[in-house]
């Protein structure tokens, strides 16, 4: 019997591949500002300076959300504004520091990420690599009902807090941190308190997202405001959490990049004949001469400004919400069809379906 294990210096060298999905029809749906008006891949007209919720609705003056799940990244991106963005380097920050970034050293060890933004400015491979937080949850209207597709689902929206974006989200969700609520669980421990704080807290209520604007030295850049809106009941809360718990996986494979690459293709044979092992053993030997050959990190000191091996379409773009940023690619219409939920007062989501 031979096993695969064998050969995994090979992992990197492997190709997978994947069905696109359009962004209108993941999971995860984008909430950006249009930049301009123009007409879209749908043949919907969006009009400048107006919320968009890809896939769902378009030309919002607010967008009202239940939040079911926030996340800090590192990406060190790659390319100039109005141009296709890459990713160099990413980390989802998971769990506790140290924390790793895809991109290796040019010993192939891990590249254990600077814990400060004043850390990363002193190193070099790091100083451009930025802070994101991604906020994720149900969109629904202001009394908090999810509002609904003709299949009873809710939709889940996201917006990404980055560049000029990142302060007004990072602001919101430290203040929601900051607030002493009464516990949601019992018996309160330190730890449960400090769970609630960090985890529970934005999820107690409606947020409000709206357009602003903050200066720059290339005028005025488009941004979101969040507000807190009305508080839920404890009941929707704890809904809340049980659906956040059953989506996380879907939320870490949308947003944690690190999860695409590296991946082998996928097919399998029953039986590998004489012939094919052989030529495994071919390529395990020469995969030094193959990374030596087009690993020019390996030449320059740093990696290049190529977007790494394995990372797909999606990952490439970083789901860049803003179109006035790049063309979009032609895609089949969809005509979304929406429903308001039941109020409040008769809502609690433990009756919704995804």
């Amino acid at each position: 019997m031979q096993s695969y294990e064998d050969y995994q210096d090979l992992q990197e060298t492997g190709f997978s591949s994947a069905e696109p999905v359009a962004p209108e029809d993941e999971f995860f749906h984008s909430l950006y500002v249009a930049g301009k008006t123009r007409k879209n891949h749908m043949n919907i007209n969006e009009e400048a300076d107006k919320l968009q919720i890809r896939g769902v609705e378009y030309n919002l003056e607010a967008v009202h959300m239940v939040i079911t799940h926030t996340k800090e990244i590192l990406a060190k991106e790659v390319g100039q504004q109005g141009q296709r963005i890459s990713i160099e380097c990413f980390s989802f920050k998971d769990g506790a520091a140290p924390w790793y970034g895809t991109s290796k050293l040019q010993d192939h060890s891990p590249r254990q990420c600077p814990q400060t933004s004043a850390e990363r400015a002193v190193t070099d491979f790091c100083s451009p690599c930025r802070s994101q937080i991604v906020v994720a949850g149900i969109y629904c209207k202001e009394d908090g009902s999810p509002v609904i597709d003709s299949e009873g689902k809710p939709e889940f929206i996201f917006i990404r807090g980055k560049g000029m974006k990142y302060s007004n989200v990072s602001t919101y969700l430290g203040e929601r941190f900051k607030e002493d609520l009464p516990p949601i669980f019992e018996p309160v421990t330190e730890q449960s308190a400090s769970f609630e704080k960090a985890v529970v807290n934005n999820k107690r209520f409606v947020t409000k997202i709206t357009r602003g604007t903050a200066p720059s030295q290339y005028g005025d850049k488009n941004v979101f405001v969040l507000e807190k809106g009305i508080s839920l009941q404890k009941e929707a809360v704890l809904n809340i959490l049980k659906i956040s718990k059953q989506t996380v996986d879907k939320f870490n494979e949308k947003f944690d990049w690190s999860r695409k690459r590296g991946q082998t293709s996928g097919y399998a044979q029953q039986e590998q004949p004489e012939g094919v092992l052989n030529i495994l053993k071919i390529s395990k030997q020469t995969v030094d001469k193959f990374n030596e050959k087009f690993d020019w990190s390996r030449k320059r000191g740093q990696t290049s400004g190529y977007a790494q091996q394995g990372q797909p379409e999606g990952v490439l773009q970083i789901d860049d919400p803003a179109p006035e940023s790049k063309p979009e690619q032609e895609q089949a219409p969809s005509e979304p069809k929406k429903e308001d939920g039941a109020s409040q007062s008769s809502f609690s989501f433990d009756d919704i379906k995804f």
